[in-house]
């Protein structure tokens, strides 16, 4: 079976193209995302993931929760390297926490924050609460937030998201995310975001028209 990235050509070439070795702070001038339709055989395969459901388990306020049944109030979920997902009341919580969750990935938090610089001269789109790959509940990096510290295929459904992303941002050493709307009977879209950067998917244009506000099935990181 040809890997996503072979299958796709293009969006792979874009996000290599997008991709840098130090994540700045994301501003206006962030690359635009590249959207495209998939291959009738990569999309065949596609439209298969969001339909293998594994059950995404948290840990929120001492209890485990199903994370595509409820998040019983939670507005922000983590999942830390190595897989382990922890929810929060709120982002600030979930930063605050990482420390203890995630070494690792706190220290290279500290790192690149370094790296950055002055976040305060960032402009108004710089959403200093994602350090990693981030979508967001509306289109102003609001509401229930995902964060994900570790990479592979995320079936949206399973973390309670399918259909629900209004902007997200991508902050990785090196590479972008893949996104997709896996759809019956009609060709399947992709969004390839760039790093670094965040994104409003309500400016996004979606190939058949209109945005690609809700419409995220499945990424790729």
């Amino acid at each position: 079976m040809r890997s996503i990235r072979a299958a796709l050509g293009a969006a792979a070439t874009v996000l290599a193209a997008l991709a840098v070795a130090s994540p700045a702070v994301a501003t206006e001038t962030a690359p635009q995302p590249v959207v495209g339709v998939l291959s009738p055989a990569e999309e065949a395969r596609v439209q298969q993931e969001p339909e293998k459901s594994e059950p995404v388990i948290a840990d929120y306020k001492g209890k485990k929760i199903n994370l595509a049944e409820s998040w019983e109030g939670a507005q922000a979920c983590t999942q830390v390297t190595g897989g382990a997902v922890y929810c929060f009341d709120s982002q600030q919580e979930a930063d605050e926490a990482l420390p203890s969750i995630d070494p690792v990935a706190a220290a290279e938090n500290k790192k690149q924050a370094a790296q950055a610089g002055n976040r305060s001269e960032a402009s108004a789109t710089d959403i200093g609460d994602c350090n990693r790959v981030c979508l967001f509940e509306h289109s102003n990096y609001t509401g229930r937030m995902l964060q994900w510290y570790q990479s592979g295929k995320k079936n949206l459904g399973d973390w309670g998201f399918r259909d629900k992303a209004s902007s997200g941002c991508v902050r990785r050493a090196t590479g972008g995310v893949l996104v997709y709307d896996a759809r019956s009977f009609l060709p399947d879209p992709y969004m390839a975001l760039g790093n670094p950067g965040c994104y409003d998917f309500t400016k996004v244009g979606y190939p058949t028209g209109g945005s690609w506000n809700d419409k995220a099935d499945y990424i790729e990181m």
